[in-house]
């Protein structure tokens, strides 16, 4: 008996169909970094590739190949930083590579010389996120230097937005910074991917004049922002019974002190499997469709509740959270957000589509 995370495949799907229906002729990147955002890289990747998304964004190149691994055809970014001891991977399994640095292509041109390939490379821009990306001024050179190499392509340009869901102003010169400098670098490279808008960037700013060709979206295709319709459902099995009397403490610290006649379920889910200790004490759960408390604190490994007025077997299934928005409740009451709840679910939960 393991924790379950289900995916739901029409919630995606119906995403995906929201966020095509938003961006007109620009295509999508689905962002399928940190295991799909917790929800499991390769599922889901196959799932959207079924959807006809035919590019993907990752955050290093052991998740980038297991996708690729997994018979994801279509083009993956890995948007951080390519290390040296990496390149000979990111080129065999044909992976596009995010450039931040020049001093990065003498060593990206030399291996794919060595298998006789050509490397692809999408220039970061530094727009405002101050964190990775060269700055606009120094795109050109940077295109300039990219060029001089045989066994290097340029294929696209991109920035990140940092502000998208809380300061217009900022957003909108990020905007326009970007598209200045894609207007320049135009005048000298061709590129396949121009990409700016995140999930937020996605809902709020598609009217922009366009010079994009994609978006690349994360939480909005999982479910979790403006519109959507939440993918995930975690469960985890009853393991054992216990019934009880008053003054009964329950788990570590006693931080639950039974009533008369109570009935405690252990439940095989805990905070090494994502869900924080935090919530101890401070959520409900569903047993048959039957609202129960969470009592005790949370274990590494179990969690307790209350199914005094509930009907429960050993191997029953707890809904700890339904394809609704009860995520975002979680998160709140974790002192957390929606993306480190979901991102942090451990490998012990079992991943399925449905």
């Amino acid at each position: 008996m393991k924790a379950k995370l289900y995916i739901n495949r029409q919630n995606l799907k119906e995403n995906i169909e929201y966020i095509r229906n938003k961006i007109g002729n620009r295509k999508i990147i689905a962002m399928v970094k940190a295991n799909a955002y917790g929800t499991g890289d390769t599922l889901v990747a196959q799932e959207l590739q079924n959807m006809g998304v035919d590019a993907f964004g990752v955050a290093n190149i052991e998740e980038a190949k297991r996708i690729r691994e997994a018979g994801i055809k279509g083009m993956i970014l890995v948007t951080c930083v390519v290390y040296t001891d990496e390149l000979k991977e990111a080129i065999a399994n044909d992976i596009s590579m995010s450039i931040s640095d020049i001093e990065e292509l003498k060593y990206i041109d030399e291996e794919a010389a060595k298998q006789s390939k050509v490397a692809k490379l999408h220039i970061k821009v530094d727009t405002g996120m101050t964190r990775l990306g060269f700055t606009p001024e120094n795109v050109s050179l940077a295109i300039k230097e990219i060029e001089k190499y045989e066994n290097i392509e340029l294929e696209g340009i991109y920035t990140h937005l940092s502000c998208a869901d809380s300061d217009e102003e900022y957003t909108l010169d990020q905007i326009r910074i970007f598209r200045e400098t894609v207007e320049d670098a135009k005048r000298i490279a061709d590129f396949k991917y121009i990409h700016i808008l995140n999930s937020d960037g996605t809902e709020m700013y598609t009217d922009e004049p366009q010079i994009d060709t994609h978006v690349r979206v994360g939480i909005s295709m999982y479910g979790y922002s403006k519109n959507m319709q939440p993918i995930t459902k975690l469960t985890a099995p009853v393991i054992h019974i216990n019934n009880i009397d008053k003054y009964t403490k329950v788990g570590y610290s006693g931080t639950y002190i039974a009533k008369p006649n109570t009935k405690i379920a252990v439940v095989k889910i805990g905070y090494a499997d994502g869900l924080s200790r935090c919530l101890s004490n401070n959520i409900s759960v569903v047993v048959n469709g039957v609202e129960c408390a969470q009592v005790g604190n949370i274990c590494m490994d179990m969690m307790m509740i209350d199914v005094t007025d509930a009907p429960v077997s050993i191997g029953d299934e707890v809904v700890i959270w339904d394809y609704t928005n009860d995520l975002k409740d979680i998160a709140k009451l974790s002192h957390k957000i929606v993306y480190e709840v979901i991102s942090n679910l451990g490998d012990r939960i079992e991943r399925i589509v449905e």
